[in-house]
């Protein structure tokens, strides 16, 4: 069963700096430190966490005394590399990694467990001691700006924890446990801490399920692979043909942030909000089947140049339509110019009519629009783009939305 929660003291060895060791012995132990190291990071790689698990497991049955094993999960990672790039996204993983190591100095082992999570290993004491360390860590991550030389964004963790009991059989289980809950807190919402806790009989596991399971995660991972390869290579070739306004400054890369967030925030599940990101990255394409001039034009449009404009979302979806692999994503596509009230585009549909993801995606990308100005109009601040949405809740934008969107902008989450 699970249970959340929601500070912290101790965490993981750390690389050592300074080490009298004998010649010929030198080479062959940086070698042995190195083959154990996320080259990253400097945290423990996957396979030695996994030594390190096993070998905490046997010390703490033998002195009876519990210990814990943490996942750290990254929430919605591929939304960032999609915005700022791959480089930004090795710094937070390396600053992420930092805050771990610092937080958790003693009788602990941290590791890089794969991709965006992390993994550690300690002697907390008791669970409640386990759980204040893990909701620590993730306020502190939480309240953490992010930053290098371009960029700076705060981001959120989910967290499983388990603590072994003197009913917990081997290390594996310890594990499976916490990637279990570490599963439950991203399902409810993600930035929190959920935790195992033994309250009723243990049920056998279903080898069966477990590999359909493993079956079901690794084909979505590969349709998440096949989306993000396709949605690049069409925004390659949107950039290569220099359609104006569709994709300037980032534009697209800032609404599916935009989008993420608000869908974070809204509670969808993490399928949903991947499909919300590949349609955010796309929802301009139609633009290409659109006259260069009225998209190039500096100023305000007339009202025959607008009714063209409002071609692009069936042409859009109209262009994916062949790609299977984006049929989620073309109601997004199609309808993120509807408005709350009815009077959008191209269906006028009203209120809930309009599906969630083109609502988030329409208000991400006002938003950004408000934030990054135009060639005929200025940007304007947080606090003006605040009042703008908020002048339009209920008529353009969902208000719960909009609610959502304003807490994030006003907390530095967003804008």
């Amino acid at each position: 069963m699970t249970r959340e929660n929601g500070d912290m003291q101790e965490p993981v060895a750390t690389m050592p700096h300074e080490l009298y060791i004998p010649q010929p012995e030198k080479k062959r132990y940086l070698k042995s430190v190195s083959s154990k190291r996320d080259a990253l990071t400097g945290l423990l790689n996957h396979a030695s966490f996994q030594i390190e698990l096993q070998q905490s497991f046997t010390l703490a049955r033998s002195k009876k005394t519990p210990v814990a094993c943490l996942l750290v999960d990254i929430d919605y990672f591929h939304a960032i590399n999609n915005r700022f790039g791959y480089a930004f996204g090795d710094a937070i993983l390396l600053q992420v990694g930092q805050i771990l190591n610092n937080k958790l100095r003693r009788n602990a082992s941290i590791g890089r467990f794969g991709g965006e999570e992390f993994a550690i290993v300690w002697f907390p004491g008791s669970q409640k001691n386990a759980i204040d360390t893990a909701e620590e860590l993730r306020r502190k991550i939480a309240e953490t700006k992010f930053s290098d030389e371009r960029n700076s964004t705060f981001i959120t963790v989910s967290i499983g924890l388990a603590v072994s009991d003197d009913k917990t059989r081997s290390a594996n289980e310890l594990l499976s446990s916490s990637q279990l809950v570490l599963r439950t807190a991203k399902r409810e919402g993600r930035n929190r801490v959920c935790y195992w806790e033994r309250d009723m009989p243990a049920r056998k596991a279903d080898p069966e399920v477990s590999i359909i399971s493993e079956l079901q995660q690794k084909f979505s991972n590969l349709e998440r692979e096949i989306k993000a390869y396709g949605a690049a290579e069409v925004r390659t070739l949107l950039d290569d043909l220099q359609i104006p306004d569709a994709y300037d400054n980032d534009h697209a890369e800032n609404v599916a942030f935009i989008a993420a967030s608000i869908a974070d925030e809204f509670g969808l599940p993490e399928a949903e909000i991947d499909i919300i990101i590949s349609a955010a990255l796309l929802h301009d394409i139609g633009k290409a089947g659109i006259d260069y001039k009225i998209l190039a034009k500096d100023g305000p449009l007339t009202p025959e140049e607008f009714e063209e404009i409002k071609k692009h979302p069936m042409l859009g979806a109209e262009f994916l339509n062949q790609a299977r692999f984006f049929e989620k994503e073309l109601p997004l596509i199609l309808h993120h110019h509807e408005k709350y009230d009815g009077n959008g585009y191209p269906d006028g549909l009203k209120g809930e009519e309009i599906p969630i993801g083109a609502r988030i995606i329409g208000l991400a990308e006002t938003i950004d629009g408000l934030l990054s100005g135009s060639t005929y109009r200025e940007a304007l601040s947080i606090k003006e783009t605040i009042a703008e949405i908020r002048r339009c809740s209920g008529t353009q934008f969902d208000p719960q939305l909009v609610q959502l969107a304003v807490q994030l902008l006003e907390n530095g989450r967003i804008g």
